[in-house]
C-alpha cells in the first residue's frame, strides 16, 4: 500500500497509485507512507527519489550502533515499533528516508502512530511544512505510547513487588510471571534507548529544519528507567 501526501496551493492531497509520481513535483512531496509495499511501489518510489530504501531484512539485520546514516543529500534511519500482546512484546521495524524535505517510510504492519497522523494532516495541513516535520511528529506519538506502556509496566512491577513484601505464596506460576516481565521493561527500555540514540544522531546533523530542535531536544530526555 502507498500513500503520497504531497502540498498544493497550502493544501494537503493523498494519492495511492505510483503513477501519480509523473506528475507530482518532488518538491511539493511531503511524506511517502509505504506499507508493506508491492514490488513496483517501492521501485517507483526509489526512482523517484533517487535513492534505494532498506527492506526490511536489511533494516533488522543492521546493528542498533548503525541505525543512522548520513550521506551527501539522504539520511537513513531504522527504529522497532513495540507491539503489546496478551503477555509479550513484539518489535515491529520502520526505516525512515529523508530526502530533500521528503520522508519515506516503510513498514509492513499498520501502525496506530502512523493512522494518527495521517488523520491529522488531512485536518490539520498547515502544521506539517516539511518531511522532518512529519519525523517529529511520528516521534511525539511514539514516545507517548511507550511512556504509556511504561506506566502500565510500573504498575506491574508494583504489584508484584507488594506480593514479595507481603510474603505472598511465591509459586511457580509467579516466578515465570516476573520473568516475563523483566523481558518486557528490558524489551521497552532497549526500545526507548534505540530512539533516542537515533534522535540524539540527527541532532548532528545539518539538514534539519533548525526550529524543530526544541522538540528533538525534549524527545531526547525522555525517561525509559524501571525499578524492581
Amino acid at each position: 500500500m502507498l500513500n503520497i501526501f504531497y502540498k498544493v496551493n497550502g493544501k494537503i492531497l493523498v494519492s495511492q497509485s505510483e503513477a501519480d509520481f509523473a506528475s507530482i513535483k518532488r518538491e511539493s512531496v511531503l511524506w511517502i507512507d509505504l506499507l508493506a509495499p508491492s514490488g513496483e511501489e517501492k521501485h517507483a518510489t526509489e526512482a523517484f527519489l533517487g535513492t534505494d530504501i532498506q527492506t526490511r531484512a536489511q533494516a533488522e539485520e543492521i546493528e542498533s550502533s548503525s541505525r543512522f546514516r548520513e550521506t551527501d543529500k539522504v539520511i537513513f534511519a531504522n527504529t522497532n515499533f513495540l507491539m503489546p500482546g496478551p503477555e509479550e512484546y513484539t518489535e515491529e521495524a520502520v526505516s525512515f528516508t529523508l530526502v530533500g524535505n521528503t520522508l519515506t517510510t516503510l513498514r509492513e504492519v499498520p501502525l496506530r502512530s502512523f493512522t494518527e497522523l495521517q488523520r491529522r494532516i488531512e485536518a490539520m495541513p498547515k502544521l506539517y511544512t516539511s518531511g522532518y516535520a512529519i519525523f517529529a511528529t511520528i516521534m511525539d506519538q511514539r514516545v507517548d505510547l511507550d511512556a504509556d506502556m511504561i506506566e502500565l509496566m510500573s504498575k506491574e512491577i508494583s504489584q508484584y513487588s507488594r506480593r514479595i513484601n507481603q510474603k505472598e505464596d511465591i509459586n511457580e506460576e509467579f516466578l515465570l510471571d516476573i520473568n516475563q516481565l523483566q523481558e518486557n521493561t528490558m524489551i521497552i527500555r532497549e526500545n526507548v534507548v534505540d530512539k533516542q540514540r537515533l534522535i540524539s544522531n540527527l541532532l548532528k546533523s545539518n539538514k534539519y529544519p533548525k526550529d524543530l530542535e526544541p522538540r528533538f531536544n525534549v524527545l531526547l530526555h525522555q525517561p525509559c528507567e524501571f525499578q524492581f
